[in-house]
């Protein structure tokens, strides 16, 4: 039998049983539309808690603490340079990145034209090299380190706002420091810097996206009283955002090695690689600094150095290795790894109420064959008659098992995104919340596969033993009876 004609008698066969082939479907569309429905929850899930929460790409590590039972004290190996050459050289990691936190005390203040008034506040804050986050930024060239020395074209161009070109080297123009003519005294972006009386240019800084999620969800509200409403904000609105910053002092303390500086940072984007509450500056800034009020063991130890994972399966094996190179897991990445296994199990229970349904439903279609077998008897003999062979009408129940397949995976699929998106439509109204992502579902391609795979296979299984009882049939015993 060609092909051909056998699509047409599968149609025929279809047409004339309409009511029983959507009976069976119904089982299908439901444990289709469930797993649909279920697995793209979870991959939403999965890419809000795993890809803005947590990131899986990356393992952070810290040093090594002992703990007393009263305390963590430090006992490990210390993040240095060797220590990062160290790690990498593990199989697997594609590149590190250190991290620096302050090691002095540093409040800031400002905001008079985001939130109406100034807000003074403790200030939290590490590096990173400004190659971890060049391609999160609209703009990389505006997070580096605008301090560091420069060299300058023979044109004299090149050179940063405050500076100006001498012998091939941008140097920083000198100011004279007035709280009127701050605003004008430097070029661009610069301002004059009392303490060193010349035109430096802000910090560059990065602010987490859980930050600003944290503050709309949570803090806005929190922070309102009835005379000052906290705004809410948005990325475009804050970035440009500039604050000052009161290095080597806080209302904690200050640093007894230096004088405090006064400085200003600006913010120039947004990323999940800055800290999580905080603010996040190019490493060189943090390592001058803890250098100038710490000493140069402070300016040379890393808090936690960032490995990126090139594979995703490779992480075990990887933090195994850090384990034994005497380092430990920053809770970001053992928080990580259980909520990796928490979404894998989950996912894994979803995946087999669906199959359950729809195993059932097969069972369902095993039994309207065997009916089918008994009203087409003499049929099935007629075909024989003719010259159909075994496998012949093995393949006309089993091609009309397959449509039932690809019907009821279909209008399942079209079921379980239906839902989500009324879903969506009603979390959509629900009041803002940390992190609260723009659709809860997520739909790789690997989904409608394994829809429209597993519909067709629990269909083809249902209907195979109808199938080869169908097909031993002898001609003329069907005929006869």
């Amino acid at each position: 039998m060609t092909l051909g004609r056998l699509v047409a008698l599968v149609g025929q066969n279809v047409s004339r049983s309409k009511k029983n082939f959507f009976m069976s479907a119904i089982g299908i569309v439901v444990g289709i539309s469930t797993f649909v429905f279920f697995i793209g929850l979870s991959e939403g899930i999965k890419d809000v808690v795993l890809g803005r929460i947590f990131l899986v790409d990356q393992v952070e590590v810290v040093q090594k603490k002992l703990d007393t039972g009263f305390m963590q004290l430090g006992g490990g190996r210390i993040l240095d340079d060797a220590a990062a050459a160290d790690l990498a050289s593990i199989p697997g990691v594609k590149s590190v990145s250190p991290k620096m936190k302050f090691a002095f005390p540093t409040r800031g203040y400002g905001g008079e034209n985001l939130f109406g008034k100034t807000i003074w506040a403790e200030i939290i804050a590490d590096g990173i090299e400004p190659a971890l986050v060049e391609g999160e930024l609209d703009k990389p060239g505006e997070f580096a380190d605008f301090d560091a020395e420069i060299a300058c074209a023979a044109d004299g161009s090149g050179c940063p706002d405050g500076r100006s070109c001498q012998a091939g080297q941008c140097i920083k123009q000198a100011c004279t420091y007035d709280e009127k003519t701050w605003l004008t005294s430097c070029p661009g972006l610069s301002y004059c810097a009392e303490d060193t009386g010349a035109c430096e240019m802000p910090i560059p800084a990065l602010a987490s996206n859980q930050l600003l999620e944290l503050y709309n969800g949570s803090l806005a509200t929190a922070l309102s009283n009835s005379k000052t409403r906290m705004p809410k904000l948005s990325k475009s609105a804050v970035l440009g955002f500039q604050l000052n910053l009161t290095l080597g002092k806080s209302f904690l303390g200050r640093a007894d090695k230096a004088r405090p500086l006064t400085r200003r940072v600006r913010l120039v984007g947004f990323s999940d690689k800055a800290i999580s509450v905080g603010i996040t500056i190019p490493i060189a800034y943090v390592q001058r600094f803890n250098d100038r009020f710490g000493g140069a063991e402070a300016a040379s130890t890393y808090h936690s150095i960032v490995l990126r994972v090139a594979d995703q399966t490779e992480v075990p094996a990887i933090v195994a290795q850090v384990r034994q190179r005497g380092f430990e897991l920053a809770d970001s990445t053992e928080n990580a790894e259980r909520a990796a296994d928490i979404i894998k199990t989950v996912q894994s229970v979803f995946a087999l109420v669906s199959a359950i349904i729809v195993g059932i439903a097969a069972i369902n279609i095993s039994q309207m064959f065997f009916m089918l077998i008994l009203q087409r008897r003499r049929e099935i003999g007629l075909l024989r008659a003719l010259g159909a062979s075994r496998w012949d009408v093995r393949l006309l129940f089993l091609g009309e098992a397959a449509f039932i397949g690809l019907f009821g995976g279909a209008a399942g699929i079209g079921a379980g995104v239906g839902a989500a998106r009324l879903a969506d439509y009603v979390a959509a109204r629900l009041p803002d919340f940390p992190f609260k992502p723009e659709s809860f579902f997520a739909f790789p391609t690997w989904v409608w596969l394994a829809a429209l795979g597993g519909s067709i296979f629990f269909c083809l299984f249902g209907a195979f033993f109808p199938a080869n009882a169908a097909a031993r049939q002898e001609p003329a015993a069907a005929l006869t009876q």
